[in-house]
């Protein structure tokens, strides 16, 4: 991004993509305790690693992906306008959205490689496993790819059962 995009444009797009996709990647479990663990300063060698290999690359691309309209536009005592410039041109509906799958791709992309280091790591990460009880907790998602194409079979009907060491997942066909 450029270095004059401000901070505060930023900051609810940020919020989202930890609190939607980041934790649908890693489940409540890992997500708050990650939380935890930055707030006081105390993180982990395994969640270091953990955050900033595979959590950070996706996180950008998920950033980058919900900010772009939030850039394009903003909310103005008027309604709601379309920033122009005389240096600049506001990009076409259909160039957001080309923007907005590729970085869609590219964190999906880095979100499977997370979730394979789980799965392969399950033993030092519990909480992947088992992220809680409760109507609140989000377990993990382990099909972090997600696409409009159609490939025939029976949609939404079939299921192949993945299994890490320690917690069974799904993976839709």
């Amino acid at each position: 991004m450029n270095g004059n995009v401000d901070e505060k444009l930023l900051k609810e797009p940020i919020l989202y993509c930890q609190d939607n996709y980041v934790q649908n990647l890693v489940g409540t479990g890992i997500y708050n305790e990650i939380k935890a663990q930055v707030t006081a300063g105390t993180l982990t060698a395994l969640n270091t690693t953990l955050l900033n290999d595979y959590i950070q690359p996706a996180l950008k691309h998920w950033v980058m992906m919900e900010s772009i309209r939030s850039l394009s536009y903003r909310y103005m005592n008027i309604g709601v306008v379309k920033k122009d410039s005389p240096n600049a041109r506001p990009i076409s509906e259909s160039e957001i959205q080309t923007l907005e799958n590729n970085h869609k791709n590219k964190a999906q992309w880095y979100a499977q490689q997370a979730q394979k280091y789980l799965c392969e790591n399950d033993t030092d990460y519990p909480l992947y496993g088992n992220p809680g009880d409760g109507i609140d907790v989000i377990p993990p998602q382990p099909n972090q790819y997600n696409t409009s194409l159609f490939l025939g079979g029976k949609r939404g009907k079939g299921r192949t059962k993945i299994k890490c060491r320690g917690w069974d997942g799904y993976y839709r066909n």
